[in-house]
């Protein structure tokens, strides 16, 4: 697989990492994942995700579950 093709499919799986945070915030809180982070926040919990082993269902599950939003 060469640069550009990882690239994209990094790209790829960020938007549907992206999608799928957005998703079970709305589902748990009743508004999107924007309300409660910033762009550097979901760019820093992706980065964890890759880190991570579990699947990305239950990793986003979890966080949003666990999340407590303080300002």
């Amino acid at each position: 697989m060469n640069t550009s093709m990882k690239t994209q499919s990094l790209i790829l799986e960020r938007t549907d990492f992206i999608e799928l945070l957005s998703a079970e915030f709305s589902f748990a809180k009743g508004v999107g994942v924007y309300a409660f982070l910033s762009f550097s926040d979901i760019e820093k919990l992706y980065n964890q995700f890759l880190g991570d082993t579990v699947p990305v269902t239950i990793f986003v599950r979890v966080f949003v579950k666990r999340f407590r939003y303080t300002k």
